[in-house]
């Protein structure tokens, strides 16, 4: 779509919106990674545009639109080496057919592009399928927020355009909008989370780092210390050691939908979603400590759903004051 009919369409995307208010400072379609920074008093967030920095580790696993690579309050880093990578798809709701696909053939990765299918086997977020197309990232910039936009281009029923964009706004807080629309021929559904690797610079992953919820976090297998609302290390991370506990989670209302991480009961960050969570999950290792919240929705052709996370960071003097 050219950046004129951009403008004109109906339904407008963040990128659109941004254009259209005339405040765009950058307008492109990168053909490499670029890294941008959005910055507001002592909060700095880098953010990597048509990202390859989760490839070689992952594979053609996570949202490669932009991925916020490092936030820093007060030259203090809160992130682990992956960032706040997006993904759609982790257990197979939303990788758009692949079921149908035969080996050899084609099916579509939100946020990533045309893969090929090379197993018999299903859907694996682990397994490093063949990259037959990336799709393509459109840009746009102003001094507070980054926008980016991917449709794909490719033939069959699966095709879907998603916009994404990152939002300052103010006492250290970060705001993702998140758009999808099935601009295909059948109706599909998908599975969303970020991957959340919060880590403060200077404090390994292990004794003090705690979650808490706004909702019950129900009974599961893990090896994490669990009450109802709170999930929380047992105590030091043994070398190439992790914890898990995952839950699928009903009848939580949008207001509800909020995590706190703390180290040593100091606040590191805050969230709040607008969407009802459908599955929450931590996975704790020491390249992060990594509270996973999903959203799902089901899309029929021409419809549109659209949802955000708010992320407020704070003080990084409480944990130089921790000891």
């Amino acid at each position: 779509m050219s950046y004129r009919k951009m403008i004109r369409a109906r339904h407008l995307d963040p990128v659109a919106l941004a254009a259209a208010a005339g405040a765009v400072i950058l307008l492109c379609q990168p053909a490499i990674a670029e890294v941008h920074v959005l910055a507001d008093g002592d909060l700095r967030v880098e953010i990597e545009v048509a990202s390859e920095n989760l490839d070689q580790e992952f594979g053609p696993r996570f949202d490669r639109t932009a991925v916020v690579r490092s936030i820093t309050v007060d030259h203090l880093e809160l992130l682990g080496p992956w960032g706040l990578p997006d993904e759609f798809g982790l257990y197979g709701n939303g990788v758009l057919g692949y079921e149908a696909a035969r080996v050899g053939e084609t099916f579509v990765k939100i946020g990533v592009g045309q893969l090929v299918r090379d197993t018999e086997t299903g859907y694996h977020f682990a397994h490093p399928y063949p990259v037959d197309r990336l799709f393509p990232v459109t840009l746009a910039m102003e001094e507070r927020s980054l926008s980016v936009l991917q449709q794909s281009d490719g033939e069959g029923p699966w095709q879907y355009r998603y916009s994404k964009s990152y939002e300052l706004t103010g006492e250290r807080r970060l705001k993702i909008h998140y758009e999808l629309s099935n601009t295909g021929t059948r109706e599909w559904t998908f599975e969303h989370y970020n991957h959340h690797w919060f880590r403060a610079d200077g404090i390994p992953v292990g004794t003090g780092y705690q979650v808490t919820t706004g909702f019950e976090l129900p009974a599961a297998e893990t090896t994490m210390r669990h009450a109802p609302f709170s999930l929380a290390m047992p105590g030091p991370l043994a070398p190439d050691g992790a914890h898990y506990y995952a839950s699928e989670v009903t009848g939580v209302a949008p207001g509800a939908n909020s995590f706190e991480l703390k180290i040593d009961g100091h606040p590191l960050v805050s969230y709040q979603a607008s969407f009802s969570p459908r599955r929450f999950a931590v996975y704790a290792h020491a390249d992060g400590f990594c509270p996973e919240v999903f959203t799902r929705a089901a899309l029929e052709p021409g419809a549109t759903v659209r949802w955000s996370s708010t992320y407020r960071f704070h003080d990084p003097r409480t944990f130089a004051e921790r000891d």
